[in-house]
């Protein structure tokens, strides 16, 4: 929203924290965060960088994900709408979002399956997390295969449903573009 309805200084803001964020792999973000904060004197845990530079990550992506839905939307839909007497406010609820929403479903839910697989990356600063509990077991058991053959398991039946829901969401959005429509 920063970068298309935002002032000129918002818009810039947002733009250098979407390229920096989307610029740099997410495992240089959580070192930098871990380690450099605490130089600083910011002490985080392990569990709370991870999760700051997930959270920070995943806000330049879906950003990104939001802000190309939304310009996918044709000017006349809001054009249309404000003169039939709505406000900006309207037109963005009313006439832009649901058809902007038909876009961006389906690369917000692959990109929350991304987030997921992602969060294996933070054993790497050592938060425990699913893929740092089954390179522990396999170093306690000498069973790697099996452990991380049910680590992957896990993390499909995690993601799996997320893909049914987008799956199901496409269906019904698709459903509704048959409907006769206001616009």
């Amino acid at each position: 929203m920063g970068r298309l309805y935002g002032g000129r200084w918002l818009q810039r803001f947002t733009l250098i924290f979407v390229e920096i964020f989307r610029g740099t792999p997410l495992l240089t973000q959580m070192l930098i965060i871990y380690f450099s904060l605490g130089t600083l004197g910011l002490l985080l845990s392990a569990f709370a960088a991870a999760v700051i530079a997930i959270t920070l990550n995943s806000a330049a992506y879906m950003s990104e994900i939001f802000r190309s839905g939304i310009i996918s939307v044709d000017t006349g839909q809001k054009e249309a709408a404000l003169s039939i007497g709505m406000t900006e406010l309207q037109s963005f609820r009313y006439a832009v979002l649901p058809q902007a929403m038909r876009v961006i479903i389906p690369p917000m839910t692959n990109y929350a399956i991304i987030i997921i697989k992602s969060t294996s990356l933070a054993s790497a600063i050592t938060a425990p997390e699913l893929m740092m509990q089954a390179h522990s077991l396999s170093s306690e058991y000498f069973k790697p295969t099996e452990i991380y053959t049910l680590t992957a398991a896990i993390y499909i039946v995690i993601a799996y449903p997320l893909s049914v829901i987008a799956h199901v969401l496409e269906k019904r959005l698709a459903q509704q573009d048959n409907k006769p429509s206001f616009f």
